[in-house]
């Protein structure tokens, strides 16, 4: 008898079959060569570190042109501590600062866990050497894919009173209601943009 998935010469080709191919196994398209299971568990495996890496980055600009890795990683681990946001347990929330770009004044933050990232940003509005940070999400954060890995929002019991916050003021919040819109001309102005969404996203 001929192993599965062998080709007969002769034999009449199964619906949805590809002439002389031999039959899909099930849940493979025709004519393309079967998934292996443990090359969709690696690629699973990949995207979750993928989703996990962005979830754990923010962005931080407005730096003053005095601001370095060390300053900043002590700065954001002190802030941190003093508003309880160390949900992970003791230690330094922030691992790393790996890009620093004074020319642009911003920089990323590298933080323990997602959970973490997700209480720092309710320090967006600190007051660092003079200035104010923005605290926002890495750029290829998508709250859809980080919901397994951790919440999308700071722990509303942050004391950020205690780093001269009056609130929790969240730079970029993720959310139903809000989308992203990217590669405008730079001489669009806001209204330019609200005429556009009216006109595309109308009720019909």
């Amino acid at each position: 008898m001929a192993p599965p998935n062998t080709f007969i010469p002769g034999a009449a080709p199964i619906s949805g079959q590809v002439p002389g191919t031999a039959p899909a196994t099930p849940g493979q398209v025709p004519g393309t060569a079967p998934a292996v299971p443990g090359m969709v568990s690696t690629i699973l495996l990949l995207k979750y570190k993928q989703t996990l890496f962005h979830a754990r980055r923010l962005y931080v600009a407005g730096l003053p042109s005095t601001a370095t890795e060390k300053s900043l990683k002590t700065f954001f681990n002190n802030a941190m501590s003093r508003i309880g946001g160390n949900s992970a347990g003791p230690g330094d929330a922030v691992l790393n600062v790996p890009v620093i770009k004074h020319g642009k004044k911003y920089a990323y933050l590298d933080m323990r866990s997602v959970e973490e990232a997700s209480n720092a940003m309710a320090l967006n509005g600190i007051n660092f050497e003079g200035v104010q940070l923005e605290v926002k999400r890495y750029i290829r954060y998508n709250p859809l894919d980080a919901a397994p890995p951790g919440p999308s929002q700071p722990n509303p019991n942050l004391n950020v009173g205690a780093v001269g916050l009056t609130s929790v003021s969240v730079s970029g919040l993720e959310n139903p209601d809000r989308i992203f819109v990217g590669g405008l001309p730079h001489y669009l102005t806001e209204q330019h943009i609200k005429r556009a969404a009216r006109v595309l996203w109308a009720p019909s």
